[in-house]
Formats: structure tokens, sequence, C-alpha cells
């Protein structure tokens, strides 16, 4: 069974709780001292999946067709941060994620949020990390920027995803780079590879 319908709504949730947490009155974002000194927590995903967020995140989980997902998202200062867990329960190892659709859903989803602002990925990458495949991407908009990280770790799929204003590319490059140095999953490593550019 193809899961992408399922995929796509997963990664556009995603996208959507980090555009709403961005936005006050006006679709300003918030600059506030309350995320001057975040505490970094472990979250560990009932896949055994762990990721170290800058705070408790908030915790949507989600069922269809056989399939869980756990979506979790922390405001920071300069936006938002998060990560979702897809589980697919007796997945075939020859049918992989479709990561490259779900990179696009991703960009999509946020683009279709009531803030205004709009998003595209650029140096697209695909590679390992530890031997699992993944793709990753930068994102950038008028005055957004971010990053995003999507790992077919067989039975689950991992999208990091962190959106700031982009005067503030340095604390968004810093804690995005942070989790990825975080995040643990059973049976698998935590290097970080890159290869080859593609097109999205």
């Amino acid at each position: 069974m193809r899961l992408t319908m399922l995929r796509l709504s997963t990664v556009q949730r995603l996208v959507l709780l980090a555009a709403s947490t961005t936005v006050i009155t006006g679709g300003v974002l918030s600059h506030g001292s309350a995320f001057a000194a975040p505490q970094w927590q472990k979250i560990t995903d009932s896949s055994g999946i762990s990721v170290r967020l800058p705070g408790r995140p908030h915790v949507e989980k989600y069922s269809e067709g056989g399939v869980n997902s756990r979506d979790y998202v922390v405001k920071t200062g300069y936006g938002a941060l998060g990560f979702v867990v897809l589980d697919g329960p007796g997945k075939a190892p020859d049918r992989p994620w479709d990561l490259k659709t779900d990179l696009k859903a991703a960009v999509e989803g946020y683009n279709s949020s009531d803030t205004g602002a709009r998003l595209r990925s650029t140096d697209v990458h695909e590679g390992t990390t530890g031997g699992d495949h993944c793709l990753e991407a930068k994102l950038v908009g008028v005055d957004r920027v971010g990053h995003i990280r999507l790992v077919d770790h067989g039975r689950q799929e991992l999208t990091i995803m962190t959106v700031g204003h982009g005067d503030q590319r340095r604390a968004v490059d810093r804690d995005y780079r942070q989790v990825l140095d975080s995040v643990k999953a059973p049976g698998h490593g935590t290097r970080h590879a890159e290869g080859a550019a593609v097109s999205t």
C-alpha cells in the first residue's frame, strides 16, 4: 500500500504547526526573552527514536490506514523547531519511503499556511546518515530561513524541520545542527553524510 496521502498530511501538519507558532498579531515573529535560555530535553518517541529539543514540545498523534504518526514541535525565539515520526507496521523493506514527495509536501504545506510567507527548497542533497537514506535541504523565503531533513529508517520515517525569521539565521542553523547531532535511532548509526545535489 502506498502511504503518500498520509505522509503528505502529516508533513503538512508539522509545517503548519511550525508556521502557526512563529506568528503573533500581524504576522510578526516573536523574539521575546522567554526563549533566550531554552532547556534542552531528550524526547523519546514510542519507536525508540530520540531527539533533543530546546524545550517541551507540543505533541500530536494520528493514526490512519494502519500507519501512526507523532508530531513534536517546540516554539523558539526565532520561530519553531520540530520532528515527525511515521510508523509503517509491516512495511516491506523494498518499498522505501518517498522522501522527495515528502519534501515537496513540506514546502507546499508551509506555503498554504495563513502566515503570508512562502518558502522554497534549495541546496537539496541525498545521502546517508548512519547507513540510512536521507534527503536534506535548506528552506529560504523573503524573510524566512530554515532546514529540513527526512530519513528513511525502514519501518519509520523521521522528518526534522526548523523555520525562523531571516535575521535569526545563526540561531536557526545552530539549533538545527544541535538537533541533528542528538538523533538516535535503535539499530541505526548517527553519522551524517551528504551526497550529490538533486533537484526537486
